[in-house]
């Protein structure tokens, strides 16, 4: 059976290592979501630590935010097998920048050809 959760050890929380992306990592935009990611300066138990973000600039609601949140989340949770083989230990934020909020089906082709990006670029 396959692992579907997105359990606790796969989620970016800590403020440290937040800092840490946002200072040291790179970025790209697909829209409408802006990546980041940097190595790990550290073994993570799951390989990969996701961070998952929607604006409150663009989003006065928080339950519109929370939707964007939940559904980045289901994304990334679909689109992921793949990526964990391949890569060393990361940090990925998915920052949601759009003010319109788009289909989970058309999320998950961004996250899976940015997540393809992500690979390519660590490996080199």
């Amino acid at each position: 059976m396959s692992d579907n959760r997105f359990p606790k050890e796969e989620k970016l929380i800590s403020r440290k290592q937040i800092r840490y992306l946002f200072s040291e990592g790179k970025r790209f935009y697909k829209y409408p979501i802006n990546i980041l990611y940097c190595n790990s300066e550290r073994k993570l138990e799951r390989g990969v630590q996701v961070l998952i973000g929607a604006s409150k600039k663009r989003f006065k609601k928080a339950s519109q935010r929370n939707r964007i949140k939940r559904l980045l989340r289901e994304a990334y949770r679909l689109e992921r097998k793949k990526f964990h083989k391949k890569t060393p230990p990361l940090y990925v934020g998915f920052l949601y920048s759009d003010s319109k909020i788009e289909s989970l089906a058309f999320l998950r082709t961004i996250i899976r050809e940015s997540l393809e990006i992500v690979c390519q670029e660590t490996k080199s």
